[in-house]
């Protein structure tokens, strides 16, 4: 009851509205002097040398054994608390 209310409500709103009034020919956006420069920006990116660099730190700083005791330490709990 409440949602068809808010529909004929919102129906009646919107139906008020002429846009036939409007004139849009006068509009012209060479006048907004928009700058498209950021935009077009290029850049270069290596995607593989960035994640090879990822996985050697990852190596280096010893993350990967954290990583391997805890995916074990995890198991075996799993294992011993699930029946």
């Amino acid at each position: 009851m409440m949602i068809a209310f808010g529909l004929d409500a919102a129906n009646s709103l919107f139906a008020s509205f002429d846009l036939s009034s409007l004139d849009f020919s006068s509009l012209n956006l060479s006048d907004l002097n928009l700058d498209w420069q950021p935009l077009a920006q290029q850049f270069q990116q290596d995607v593989t040398k960035d994640l090879a660099g990822g996985w050697n730190n990852f190596v280096k700083s010893g993350q990967i054994w954290a990583l391997l005791i805890g995916l074990t330490l995890g198991y075996l709990f799993k294992s011993i608390t699930s029946f």
